[in-house]
């Protein structure tokens, strides 16, 4: 069973998945579901890192951050290879203007653990050329491991 969050769906053209805490499975990536569809990497993110909601909060102000013709060259980066990390008042002034944590963003491929939870390891073969951006809080370097999403997400 899945939560899915499309708040204001007038302003996200996606939807964000996220795993529903009563379900006993253990809990897969928030994820969204839409960004390919023009031609935008997709956002995911570990699910205990700030739970369902506070990740869909976070991949939203991600989406408002890197759509900003400015902020492009950034989002360029990240699909170069590049991890790029912004404080919580750079990703979003309005939301986050006292939030503590640094955001790293790193493209992923199909073959990381968490993607392949999220969209299922068929993604690549059915979606050809979707991309995947990861977003980590600075020093959740668990995050970045295969290890830490085969079977779901435990601890």
């Amino acid at each position: 069973m899945s939560n899915s969050y499309n708040p204001g769906s007038s302003i996200y053209p996606y939807i964000i998945h996220a795993s529903p805490p009563w379900d006993p499975d253990p809990p897969y990536p928030t994820h969204t579901h839409g960004l390919y569809d023009f031609g935008m990497p997709e956002f995911l993110m570990d699910p205990l890192a700030f739970g369902g909601e506070g990740n869909a909060q976070r991949i939203n102000s991600a989406y408002n951050f890197f759509k900003v013709k400015k902020n492009a060259g950034k989002l360029k980066a990240i699909l170069n290879g590049q991890t790029i990390k912004l404080t919580g008042p750079q990703l979003d002034p309005m939301y986050m203007q006292n939030d503590p944590y640094v955001y790293c963003f790193r493209e992923v491929t199909a073959k990381f653990e968490a993607v392949k939870l999220a969209y299922g390891s068929g993604v690549a073969q059915a979606m050809p050329g979707i991309r995947f951006i990861q977003i980590y809080v600075d020093g959740d370097y668990f995050a970045l491991m295969d290890d830490y999403y085969r079977g779901g997400v435990t601890s």
